[in-house]
């Protein structure tokens, strides 16, 4: 029986990706795409990559120079390079730096695909310590201590779970920690980011198609659920899917079958379902926007990922393990000193984990020597430190305040920070003019000095009894 590998194609022209993706991925092997070396090196540090395919001649780097590099780096990945110029110095410099095979442009698919599965099948005895188990990071806090123990009970079981938690918390994480502790964790983890495809794709990538179901389908092609089958399916974002397509992933959950798309035959699937949102499926549900059915289906088990404010015991933790994922952007480990420590302990970080991981790649990227100090920090974390120690001043809170919000917001892509600011500074005015006017509302708007009419709109606004 195969076993499920995923590799990822590294190109500066999107047809040859397309091509690649095209050629390879089937219900055994899953294709993944970079157009430069920063999404492949991104890559190759989030997923379980088996194969890289990397071309000699990306737009500002040599892709020899990269696999030699990479080949350190994430010994557990075999790197096969390809290109149009088939020169004795670029076969042999490839073979050199560590590429396993050499392969010419325009691609035999066939030989490909078959040398692919070849060298993984070859490399399947190396350490599963070395390529599983990486997500493994040291806590101070209670909640996440009893994260782990629960992670630790329901791993071995196939049963649904649900991850719920702020945008940056590090939802995937979490559902890769209960994945490499599975008894799936040498079959396939698939992971969806719900908002990254576009809906008129949705139902082909996640339920496959066969040729000719739509205008451009000019052969067979697997979905995700198909992908993942005898392992692991995580769902993103899984508020984000269409209320049309929640019924038929409903179906999949209770029948463990589907249909590709244009297709009347059944493929029995043997997976288990991690879902993640960062919003509140009760209140979706409650608005119609989300089936009661599908939310019971996918919540067997929720795991809540506090935010990073509730929980920097672990800031050190995190900055240690971010310092020795990007040594190598110098070249060597960096070490921070206590006072950037401190700056970075006080910061409320609405981003959450993934703002930290953004501001220590930008640190070690504007440190010039070998210890990370305040100067090397971003602005906004100096200043939310100055204010704060100007003392809890009503401007410092709401400047904070402003802060969070402003950079949320802008994380989120939501854009709506004057609202949510609003929100927050108006509701205690208007509570304390309903208060002052014992609950008339004529007295209180002309205490606030506005006309009566917008006092009721913006009570509805603020959502105040």
């Amino acid at each position: 029986m195969n076993e499920f590998v995923k590799v990822l194609a590294v190109d500066d022209e999107e047809n040859i990706l397309w091509l690649l993706k095209e050629g390879l991925e089937d219900e055994f092997t899953e294709v993944l795409s970079a157009s430069n070396t920063g999404e492949a090196y991104e890559l190759l540090n989030r997923e379980s990559v088996d194969v890289c395919l990397v071309d000699i001649f990306l737009d500002g780097d040599d892709g020899i120079e990269c696999v030699e590099k990479w080949k350190n780096e994430f010994p557990g990945v075999n790197f096969l390079v390809m290109t149009a110029q088939n020169t004795s110095s670029n076969v042999i410099g490839s073979i050199n730096a560590g590429a396993v095979d050499f392969f010419p442009k325009p691609f035999d698919f066939g030989k490909l695909k078959g040398k692919i599965h070849d060298v993984c099948k070859k490399n399947k005895t190396r350490s599963k310590i070395n390529k599983d188990f990486i997500y493994d990071f040291q806590t101070t806090s209670s909640t996440m201590l009893e994260i782990y123990k629960l992670i630790g009970r329901i791993a071995k079981t196939n049963i649904n779970v649900l991850i719920q938690g702020e945008t940056g918390t590090g939802k995937e994480i979490f559902a890769r920690m209960i994945y490499e502790r599975s008894n799936r964790a040498n079959k396939p983890f698939v992971a969806i980011n719900m908002p990254a495809i576009p809906d008129d794709l949705m139902e082909s990538e996640l339920f496959g198609h066969v040729k000719g179901a739509f205008t451009g389908a000019v052969s067979d092609k697997p979905g995700k659920f198909e992908q993942a089958n005898g392992g692991t399916i995580f769902l993103d974002e899984i508020s984000e899917l269409d209320y049309s397509l929640q019924a038929k992933l409903l179906r999949i959950l209770q029948e463990r079958e589907l249909s590709r798309l244009g297709s009347t035959k059944n493929i029995y699937l043997d997976l288990r379902v991690i879902a993640a949102t960062n919003k509140n499926l009760d209140n979706l549900v409650s608005q119609g926007k989300f089936r009661e059915d599908l939310y019971y289906r996918l919540n067997v088990v929720t795991i809540e990922i506090p935010p990073l404010r509730e929980r920097k015991g672990d800031i050190k933790f995190l900055v240690s393990h971010f310092l020795n994922k990007y040594k190598n952007l110098k070249g060597n480990l960096l070490s921070i000193d206590e006072e950037a420590m401190e700056y970075l302990s006080k910061y409320s970080w609405p981003g959450n984990i993934r703002e930290l991981e953004n501001v220590i790649q930008s640190a070690i990227v504007n440190t010039t020597g070998d210890i990370i100090s305040p100067e090397s920090l971003p602005k906004k974390i100096i200043e939310n430190n100055n204010l704060c120690s100007n003392g809890h001043s009503l401007f410092s809170q709401l400047y904070k305040l402003a802060a969070d919000i402003i950079e949320a917001e802008s994380i989120s892509e939501k854009n709506m920070a004057f609202e949510e600011y609003s929100k927050f500074t108006l509701k205690p005015l208007f509570d304390a003019a309903l208060i002052q006017s014992k609950g008339n509302k004529s007295v209180a708007s002309r205490l606030l000095g506005i006309n009566r009419n917008t006092f009721r709109k913006k009570l509805k606004e603020l959502n105040i009894e």
